[in-house]
């Protein structure tokens, strides 16, 4: 039959009994919370046709247990994979140019997070086990064994929210400022190390 070429937002959001997922090549773009809160499916082939991953196109389903981002993707939006507490492993292709906020938070699963050494704009250097913007050297992400390399700047408003496998954190002697909720929700955070130079320049976030 002809193949669907349009979607809109929210078309299968809150879907709880759809086992399995198949996007259709005619496709340009994942639209916002296309299946926001569907926790039946544990795969999804993004095709390699999708060039953007809209907000929120996968938050809250918990039953995602693998997902391959292709290489034709350069967009990824806020909190488009939010709350994905069954996936372990995510990979970033080289052609992603725009990551927006918490796209990862609350992922607890999440404990390998992989940029493509290609990838002009963001990397993972040194293993470190989260996203780093290199125009900024912004690290916007991170997952339970994430060790923050020594030239990162600031760490992003909500960077490791969510990651409850956090035991102990170290920040270098580099990071000037910590975004708003950068390490909310990291129940099991028990020691947060800072270097023992004089932060006269830290901004810290505004506790409400």
């Amino acid at each position: 039959g002809n193949l669907v070429d349009t979607i809109g937002d929210l078309a299968f959001k809150g879907c709880t009994k759809a086992s399995s997922v198949k996007i259709s090549s005619a496709l340009t773009e994942i639209p916002k919370e296309l299946f926001a809160g569907d926790t039946s499916f544990t795969d999804c082939k993004i095709p390699n046709s999708i060039t953007a991953i809209n907000a929120s196109a996968f938050e809250g389903c918990t039953g995602l247990t693998a997902v391959t981002i292709p290489s034709s993707v350069t967009t990824i939006e806020a909190s488009a994979f939010s709350g994905c507490t069954g996936l372990s492993k995510i990979s970033i292709p080289k052609n992603v140019t725009s990551i927006g906020s918490s796209v990862f938070s609350g992922c607890t699963g999440l404990t390998s997070l992989n940029v493509d050494l290609e990838n002009k704009v963001f990397d993972s250097r040194g293993d470190c086990n989260a996203i780093i913007q290199r125009s900024s050297d912004t690290l916007i992400a991170g997952c339970e064994s994430t060790v923050i390399p020594e030239d990162i700047m600031s760490i992003g408003n909500y960077a490791f929210a969510g990651c409850i496998g956090l035991a102990d954190i170290e920040i270098p002697e580099s990071v000037m400022s910590i975004g708003n909720n950068a390490f909310a929700g990291c129940t099991d955070l028990e020691s947060i190390t800072l270097s023992a130079v004089s932060y006269t320049h830290l901004t810290l976030p505004t506790i409400a």
